[in-house]
């Protein structure tokens, strides 16, 4: 069999809420490249913000910031940012729509001064959802999140913004407004009133680092396999050869994978990985 160059997404696919990467995973990956198969991780979380499980994961790449920072056997082989102009424009959407949103640096995180205060506790919010409590626990326990005006333009480059807003309407004007120059991704709603998602480069995303990468170890992108399970990874699920999505994925993305397996809970990567008789 020819090797493959297996992509995974890390939230929601190899990593399950309240428990982590579980062993059963780690194992079975290792199972693949013990076959000869390469492994990297494709996330949207940028380089300061991957988990803690992947520093003791034999891996062989990761691919941060949605598809603009590519390691690969340990080396920076690739980092791009999006241009400053981008960044003013969809900063001052986003304000005007009174969202929160982060500037998600290679090494810093910058924050609206809306979202420090609602993600601080200083000031309510009306629906005090899961991805709130996530990222409140984010701030609690990381050191690299800055506020928004400490950010120096010209020097720190950011390769993605996140947001998140409460309103439908809202969400579709920030949509008309910049997807001539941004994809927009909505994760699924935890809520029926909350929205949060990413604003993702149009020249830089999960898509265009499975074919980087497989250039760049002259391999053969039909031989690329990709798993994931929301909207940021749609260019990803789309440009491999096979895109596998998650059974608990997002049913939009399910309408463009090859094939859909198991929910995170159940290790659906690997018994995925297990029917291809990859492992």
């Amino acid at each position: 069999m020819e090797r493959k160059l297996i992509f995974l997404d890390i939230d929601g696919t190899i990593l399950t809420p309240g428990e982590g990467i579980r062993q059963t995973v780690r194992d079975g990956l290792s199972r693949a490249r013990s076959r000869g198969h390469q492994v990297f991780i494709c996330t949207g979380r940028s380089w300061c913000s991957l988990p803690e499980e992947l520093k003791d994961m034999e891996l062989d790449g990761i691919i941060a910031s949605a598809g603009s920072d590519i390691w690969i056997h340990g080396q920076n082989v690739y980092r791009t940012a999006l241009e400053e102009e981008l960044l003013f424009k969809a900063c001052d959407v986003l304000k005007k729509l009174e969202a929160i949103y982060m500037l998600e640096g290679f090494e810093q995180i910058y924050i609206s001064e809306k979202g420090r205060k609602i993600l601080l506790g200083e000031e309510p919010v009306p629906d005090d959802n899961p991805e709130i409590i996530r990222w409140k626990d984010f701030f609690q326990r990381r050191k690299n999140v800055q506020d928004l005006k400490e950010w120096k333009s010209g020097q720190v480059l950011i390769p993605k913004i996140s947001f998140m807003m409460w309103d439908k309407e809202k969400v579709e004007r920030l949509r008309d407004t910049v997807s001539e120059d941004f994809y927009v991704a909505l994760f699924q709603q935890s809520s029926g009133n909350f929205f949060n998602g990413e604003l993702i480069s149009r020249t830089a995303n999960k898509g265009t680092a499975v074919v980087m990468t497989a250039r760049l170890l002259k391999e053969n992108c039909q031989n690329t396999i990709a798993f994931g399970d929301s909207m940021n990874d749609y260019q990803m699920i789309e440009q491999a050869a096979c895109g596998i999505v998650m059974g608990n994925g997002d049913e939009g993305l399910k309408r463009i994978a090859d094939r859909v397996c198991e929910p995170v809970e159940e290790d659906g990567v690997i018994r995925e990985l297990k029917r291809m008789a990859l492992i």
